[in-house]
């Protein structure tokens, strides 16, 4: 094995192995690459529940992702995507009830007691073996079906998207979300709450790979994006929540579910018009101005993560760069001991609050 110092400036030269080579592949293509494998690793999660819960905001992000690629290939991956989570969907629908149900507690719009009867009633998910096999086999198959669909072209596909464009587009569809009113109640339907939770969902991962890979840039956006979420996410969870009370209505007594009622709608009230003010702020620019606010984008710099080849399962040479050992110099140093440094739940700093 040969071996070459390096020297470059006057600097302190180091050695390095001749024969080794360094794989590098565009900003997106090693960001759809990462949100696989934290499914892979929710895959492997020992308690079903958690399980389906880091898989399927994972695979949320992955959508979004997908959505800065124009094109039949991505649109039918997304498709997919959705089918797969679909499949996950009711997994954990009673977790997500009693999450409410602590909402509304410490909202201080409902009785302690009451809150303690549909907590009883409502149970937790079943813990139930064989389910959690399906599930995993459900996450194995999806899994396959997204390696080969990078390895058949979507990573050349993803290497070639115009980023700028991408961003605009699931700006603008955001920007769009009308909150539109239901007749007889006044106030936005629950159809298009979860409609503009979804495409705020993709703006807020879109921004926090912007600012992952390119110098922080949109980070304060994927922030607020995110704070946004939680709202529309606290509303959805109250509509997770109802059809699970309906189900109990023969454990709890009427006056409860009748106090829980208004309690939900009170805060469900509050929520959307803290979500509307929100929405406001962050999408008063056009999409042409939120375009031209963030591009250029500049040179993509890898998160502390993304350091080697040996990070990534499939990069397609259509899309890899292979750098010869010589310009190892120009990359970012390992961390000490070879040992990669651990991931943060966010590479951007957004805080992570659990909420899909």
């Amino acid at each position: 094995m040969s071996k070459k110092k390096n020297k470059s400036d006057g600097k302190k030269s180091r050695v390095i192995d001749q024969s080794t080579t360094v794989v590098t592949a565009p900003p997106l293509v090693c960001a759809l690459t990462a949100v696989l494998d934290k499914v892979r690793a929710a895959q492997l999660d020992p308690d079903a529940v958690e399980m389906v819960h880091d898989a399927r905001k994972a695979m949320k992000e992955y959508r979004a992702l997908l959505r800065l690629i124009p094109g039949q290939d991505a649109r039918q991956a997304r498709h997919e995507v959705a089918a797969a989570a679909r499949g996950l969907a009711h997994a954990r629908d009673r977790a997500t009830a009693q999450e409410a149900l602590q909402m509304l507690q410490q909202a201080g719009l409902a009785r302690e007691e009451d809150i303690a009867l549909a907590q009883k009633a409502i149970g937790a998910d079943h813990d139930d073996a064989q389910e959690a096999d399906h599930l995993r086999e459900l996450l194995r198959i999806f899994l396959e079906d997204a390696d080969a669909r990078l390895a058949m072209g979507l990573a050349r596909q993803a290497a070639e998207a115009d980023l700028v464009s991408g961003l605009r587009r699931a700006y603008r569809a955001a920007r769009k979300a009308d909150f539109a009113e239901d007749k007889e109640t006044g106030r936005a339907a629950p159809h298009a709450m979860h409609e503009a939770r979804k495409r705020v969902v993709t703006h807020r991962y879109q921004m926090s790979f912007v600012a992952a890979w390119f110098g922080g840039k949109g980070s304060k956006r994927a922030i607020r994006a995110q704070r946004l979420r939680d709202a529309l996410g606290a509303y959805q969870d109250i509509e997770t929540l109802r059809p699970l009370l309906d189900a109990v209505r023969a454990d709890v007594p009427e006056g409860t579910l009748a106090r829980l009622e208004r309690a939900m709608k009170r805060l469900q009230k509050r929520l959307e018009k803290q979500a509307r003010k929100q929405h406001a702020r962050l999408f008063r620019r056009s999409s042409r101005g939120f375009a031209q606010h963030i591009q250029p984008l500049g040179t993509p710099t890898p998160p502390p993560r993304i350091r080697t080849a040996a990070d990534w399962h499939v990069l397609p040479a259509e899309a890899m760069e292979v750098l010869p050992a010589e310009e190892m110099d120009a990359l970012p140093a390992e961390p000490g001991d070879g040992e990669l440094e651990k991931p943060l739940p966010d590479a951007d700093g957004t805080p992570d609050t659990g909420r899909e």
